[in-house]
C-alpha cells in the first residue's frame, strides 16, 4: 500500500489547525514529531534555522516539511500518536485520515511493558518497531522483531524468576523454562488450565519456524500480513501473561 502522505496531511492539518481541544501550535507540533525523531530541534531553533534558511515559518508549510522529512515508518508513527491523541475529539474525521494511512483498518495497537523489568526499554521498541514494520509491509521484519521480543521477554523472566538458569539462551528452551516455572506457581495456589500455559513452547516454536521459513513461504501478500499481526498479537498476549509472574 503506497500511502497519499498528502492527503493524509491535509487531513490532519484541517483538524489541528482549528482550535479547541485539537489545536497544535508550532511548540506542541514539534514536540509530538520530536516522539519519533529526537533530531528535531525544538520550536526557537527550529524557527531561527528556518529564517537563516529562507523557508517559510507558516504552520502549514513546516509542521508539512517535518513530515516529509520523516523515514515511512516514522510517519506512520507520527499519525499513529496523532490519531491516538485527537481520536476521543473528532473521532469521524480521524476514520478519514486512518482510511488514507492504514487502508481504513484500526492503527495496530500499541503495549507498553511496565519499565521495571529488565531491558523494558528494548522491550517497547521492539513492540512498537512491530507496529511500524506491519504498518510499512514489512512483514519478514514484523516476524523477526516478533522473535526477538519474545526472546527479550523471557530472558526477562527467567533473570527475575530463574536466575540459576541465565545461561540459557535459546528461545524454545527458554520458553520451556518459563512454562515450567508459570506452571509450578500456579500448581501451588490450586487448580488452573494446564492447556493454557501449555500453549507457550507451541505458540513460540511457531513463531521461530515462521521467522526461520518466511523467505520460503508460498503466501500471498495478504497471507504474509496475516501471519506478521498474528506473531504480533501473539508476542504481546505472551508478553501479558508473563508480566503477571515479573
Amino acid at each position: 500500500m503506497s500511502v497519499n502522505w498528502i492527503t493524509a496531511y491535509n487531513r490532519l492539518f484541517k483538524i489541528i489547525n482549528a482550535g479547541g481541544d485539537c489545536y497544535y501550535g508550532g511548540s506542541a507540533f514539534i514536540q509530538m514529531a520530536q516522539q519519533v525523531d529526537d533530531s528535531i530541534p525544538n520550536y526557537n531553533q527550529f524557527i531561527q534555522l528556518r529564517n537563516q534558511q529562507g523557508k517559510s515559518t507558516s504552520r502549514k508549510d513546516f509542521y508539512w516539511d517535518i513530515i516529509n522529512g520523516l523515514e515511512e515508518p516514522q510517519k506512520y508513527q507520527l499519525f499513529r500518536l496523532f490519531i491516538e491523541a485527537l481520536e476521543p475529539f473528532v473521532k469521524d474525521e480521524i476514520e478519514g485520515i486512518r482510511s488514507v494511512v492504514f487502508g481504513g483498518g484500526s492503527a495496530v495497537p500499541t503495549t507498553i511493558i511496565p519499565q521495571n523489568l529488565w531491558s523494558s526499554e528494548k522491550l517497547n521498541i521492539s513492540l512498537k518497531d512491530i507496529d511500524n514494520a506491519i504498518d510499512a509491509q514489512q512483514f519478514n521484519r514484523a516476524v523477526t522483531l516478533a522473535y526477538t521480543c519474545l526472546e527479550g521477554l523471557y530472558k526477562a523472566y527467567v533473570r527475575e524468576n530463574i536466575p540459576d538458569q541465565a545461561n540459557v539462551t535459546s528461545l524454545i528452551p527458554l520458553s520451556k523454562l518459563v512454562k515450567n516455572d508459570i506452571s509450578a506457581k500456579l500448581r501451588a495456589k490450586g487448580n488452573f488450565p494446564e492447556e493454557i500455559v501449555n500453549t507457550l513452547p507451541t505458540l513460540t516454536n511457531g513463531i521461530a519456524n515462521s521467522r526461520n521459513s518466511f523467505s520460503e513461504s508460498h503466501f500471498d501478500k495478504d497471507a504474509n500480513k496475516w501471519l506478521a499481526i498474528y506473531a504480533r498479537d501473539l508476542t504481546n498476549s505472551i508478553g501479558r501473561l508473563l508480566l503477571h509472574f515479573v
